[in-house]
């Protein structure tokens, strides 16, 4: 295909979030037909039964965005893309299960393992996997592929617990991704981020200041899901001046949900709680602890991914020096949101 504009961009995300916006409210209808609601109790704030399914509406804003920017792409770029969208429906099914049906924290854990485990073999088997500048064998290449998958996937699903949160920070990463990948001339890439993130915005109205509807487990694993798959599609470093950083990129962009999802899981471990059970020791959570508001909480997290997108975006065209300051200095940034939200209290 010819490559991609930024004008391409924008209709595609354009495109994803007016199907959004419409597909949510009828699944928002849906789930009320199907007593698919998320009822309040125990750590969920939230005062009366909501609708769950919100991400079908993400799903099917994604995939009108990618068919409307389809055109032209070439066999090698459809493969990516197609094994990326088989392992989205995954995603959704293995979602879906939870949200209609209602698992057991364990076999919750199992199902949303297993799917992004089998999602992720998928993408490796077929050539979709990380690699960071060494020869690794298959087996080694598709296991770091899965890991960083399941991971991704899960740190998205543990961040859907505030209005507005998980669908603003999808959106936020799959625009970054889409900006860094059309600079690096990976249209297809570029053009499946934006649909992402063009479904993620169509999403936020229903969902933010005060939710309508929830994402539930089909939408936050697909949409973690998206974003981990196509951090591993994207190419980071043509041009890049200081190659072994910029393949630090996708870490970059995703840098505040997988702070969110290594400090709450030892938080939850040095508790003696099992990983696997919900609970309000996440990064939103602590700051409203500490007085937030929770749109504050919530806009705070946003602003911190904002900047972990602008920085993944220069990364590539900074000298050695730069770069290493860049890194940095967005490390002490995610520190001093880490310790700002704190500890104290805390169960």
């Amino acid at each position: 295909m010819t490559a991609a504009t930024a004008g391409d961009l924008l209709q595609t995300g354009g495109v994803a979030a007016g199907v959004s916006l419409v597909a949510t409210a009828a699944s928002a209808w849906l789930a009320r037909r199907l007593g698919a609601l998320d009822r309040p109790g125990g750590y969920k704030a939230h005062a009366a039964p909501t609708p769950l399914l919100g991400g079908l509406g993400v799903a099917a804003g994604a995939v009108a965005g990618v068919g409307w920017g389809a055109a032209g792409f070439a066999a090698r770029e459809m493969a990516g893309l197609s094994a990326l969208g088989a392992g989205a429906a995954l995603m959704v099914a293995a979602g879906l299960l939870d949200d209609v049906r209602g698992l057991a924290p364990r076999s919750k854990l199992a199902s949303q393992l297993g799917a992004a485990a089998v999602a992720g073999a998928l993408l490796a088997l077929l050539g979709v996997r990380l690699q960071l500048f060494l020869d690794w064998p298959l087996p080694a290449a598709a296991l770091l592929t899965v890991l960083w998958v399941v991971a991704i996937t899960n740190a998205l699903n543990f961040l859907d617990n505030m209005d507005g949160l998980c669908a603003g920070l999808g959106a936020i990463g799959a625009a970054a991704l889409a900006a860094v990948n059309l600079r690096t001339g990976e249209s297809a890439v570029a053009i499946a981020a934006a649909a992402l993130a063009g479904a993620c915005l169509g999403f936020l109205p229903h969902n933010w200041p005060r939710a309508r509807v929830f994402l539930g487990d089909a939408g936050s694993m697909a949409i973690g899901f998206g974003l981990a798959g196509l951090s591993v599609l994207g190419v980071y470093t043509p041009g890049a001046d200081t190659p072994k950083l910029a393949v630090t990129a996708p870490l970059v962009v995703l840098a505040v949900p997988a702070l969110d999802l290594v400090l709450v899981v030892w938080l939850r471990l040095r508790s003696g709680r099992p990983p696997w059970l919900a609970d309000r020791r996440h990064l939103s959570h602590r700051l409203v602890r500490r007085g937030l508001r929770p749109t504050a909480a919530v806009a705070t997290l946003w602003a911190s991914a904002a900047a972990c997108g602008v920085a993944a975006l220069v990364l590539p065209v900074l000298g050695p020096a730069e770069a290493s300051v860049l890194l940095a200095g967005l490390a002490c940034l995610l520190g001093g949101l880490a310790v700002a939200a704190g500890t104290r209290g805390l169960p």
